[in-house]
């Protein structure tokens, strides 16, 4: 039974590794020169747009940054329970009964998280640029990039593939404009 815990643990433990170095190595490097440009009036804007009175710096953010802001939030609240999760299994002042909830809540969460990943695909599927799933909260959160307002019959559509996908849960559609 040890010997499961551990290798729980450990294979949790390196596919974080994994999804941290991959994102890591994807993420765009980014130096200190490469935040502000000069202008030739003497104010700065950086490549967003922003733009800096002496005081305060606006700048834009667009919607793959929003996209990569709620993933990385979602990844880590996932992340925390997980860890939380492996504690307890990994835990010898628990009882045997405590653990095995433990281990099943935390292929409950794998579970979900790959379904999410499943239903993203599909979505992107039906011709939407970009979509994110958002199932940690009381009601199951989809976020698509379109170009234009969504209709009722697509966020309908989307409403059925998560339905399918999840069971009968209480989806919530959203959508966030693509800026070109």
């Amino acid at each position: 039974m040890l010997l499961k815990k551990q290798t729980v643990w450990l294979l949790t433990m390196l596919s974080l590794i994994i999804v941290l170095s991959v994102y890591y190595i994807t993420s765009p490097e980014q130096s200190p020169a490469d935040l502000a440009t000069e202008q030739k009036d003497g104010k700065e804007a950086s490549k967003e747009g922003a733009e800096t009175d002496g005081k305060s710096v606006v700048s834009e953010i667009t919607s793959d940054e929003l996209f990569m802001e709620l993933r990385m939030k979602i990844q880590d609240k996932r992340s925390q329970l997980a860890q939380n999760y492996n504690e307890v299994i990994a835990s010898t002042s628990v009882s045997a009964e405590v653990q095995s909830e433990a281990l099943d809540q935390l292929t409950a969460l794998q579970e979900l998280g790959m379904k999410e990943d499943t239903l993203e695909t599909l979505i992107k599927g039906m011709g939407y640029e970009d979509v994110l799933v958002n199932t940690m909260g009381e009601e199951v959160t989809i976020i698509v990039r379109v170009d234009e307002k969504l209709s009722a019959q697509e966020a309908n559509a989307i409403m059925r593939k998560a339905k399918e996908q999840l069971g009968d849960k209480q989806v919530a559609v959203q959508y966030q404009a693509a800026k070109n």
